[in-house]
């Protein structure tokens, strides 16, 4: 009959105990990962609704822009401010667009971090498993 190397197994079971801490690692990095994506998906869809009130507003001034009755001093005054207004509005939409882009652009890294942690749970998993089957195959006594 064979006998069981025990220093084997535990040098195994020691594997398997840092795959496990590895696993419980990226099962917490997931979990933190998930919370931000979920506060800026929020923010994203908060920055995209602004983006449209925002528009509306502009659409609804320019609409108040030409007013075709106006002459002389009044005129120029709301062409001035007119004027003032656009460059104004250009500049804050682009700030927003940035914004936008920005909140989509770390979505984005977060949610590539969040697969490179699931494809390391699955390897700490299969590692795991894998160990489990020589540690069970150590301890069945063979004869012969």
């Amino acid at each position: 009959m064979g006998q069981v190397d025990y220093n084997h197994i535990n040098q195994l079971q020691r594997q398997v105990d840092q795959h496990r801490a590895s696993l419980s690692t990226a099962t917490a990095e997931i979990a933190s990962i998930d919370e931000k994506l979920e506060r800026l998906r929020c923010a994203k869809a908060s920055v995209g609704a602004i983006q449209g009130d925002v528009h509306q507003i502009k659409v609804s001034v320019m609409a108040k822009r030409d007013q075709p009755d106006w002459k002389g001093e009044r005129k120029d005054r709301l062409m001035s401010s007119w004027e003032e207004f656009s460059h104004d509005y250009h500049h804050f939409q682009l700030e927003l667009d940035a914004y936008y882009d920005a909140i989509c652009d770390t979505i984005t890294r977060l949610e590539n971090q969040k697969y490179e942690q699931q494809g390391l749970i699955g390897w700490c998993q299969s590692m795991i498993n894998s160990l489990g089957n020589e540690i069970e195959k150590l301890f069945h006594i063979r004869e012969g």
